[in-house]
């Protein structure tokens, strides 16, 4: 991008490439308010330093004074998250979650954090991920969508009590689900008590749109 293009971002999206996901679609990466952007049709996957929803919650945490040394996401995108975290120095590697190879191509492509010599991707459904997994983890981050749903299997309680496995002592864990819509809403509620049932005395941030659900292993 030269200077001209990143000042131009700040005013329309500038398009630069779409693809087509067996999972999500098309999917279309541009460039927009100086970060790259990854989107569907009808949600937004990544958007640098802008994707507010996890921005709401790391501050609500202050989740530069925790002390976190490796880090799970599940459902990378172009790395907005892992963005996101580069407020945090005591991080030392990263495991990067997601099915979807298109993606991961992209990430590699577009990602700008600084922390990328971190992470190692891994081309894997997260359900096979955690069912195999033998890693514990500081923070767990879920942010798994197929455009703006997320996948039912992923609100399973097997699910969640195989997640909460992957929980080190005294880690965090932040799951992501979209919270726009009269049926987002009716879901998430649902859902909540799916949640609290395998994540006791968790709660949940409201972010742009988004609905975060914290669990803190104590």
């Amino acid at each position: 991008m030269n200077t001209f293009q990143k000042i131009l971002s700040y005013c329309i999206d500038l398009p630069l490439e779409k693809v087509q996901s067996q999972y999500s679609g098309e999917v279309e990466v541009s460039f927009h308010r100086g970060a790259y952007k990854l989107s569907t049709k009808n949600a937004i996957y990544s958007f640098g330093k802008n994707y507010t929803s996890f921005e709401t919650a790391f501050n609500a945490l202050n989740i530069k004074k925790q002390t976190i040394k490796s880090v799970l996401v599940l459902g990378y995108g172009l790395g907005s998250v892992v963005d996101l975290l580069e407020v945090n120095n005591r991080i030392e590697y990263i495991t990067a979650v997601d099915a979807d190879a298109v993606i991961i191509d992209l990430a590699k492509k577009y990602t700008q954090t600084s922390l990328i010599e971190k992470v190692q991707f891994v081309c894997m459904d997260a359900t096979t991920f955690i069912q195999t997994n033998q890693q514990q983890f500081d923070l767990i981050l879920f942010d798994v969508f197929m455009d703006d749903e997320t996948p039912i299997e992923f609100m399973q309680t097997d699910f969640l009590k195989n997640l909460k496995k992957c929980a080190a002592q005294n880690a965090i864990l932040i799951y992501s689900k979209i919270d726009a819509s009269y049926a987002n809403k009716i879901e998430n509620k649902q859902f909540e008590t799916v949640f609290t049932n395998v994540f006791p005395e968790s709660f949940s941030i409201d972010a742009s749109g988004n609905k975060m659900y914290v669990w803190i292993q104590k």
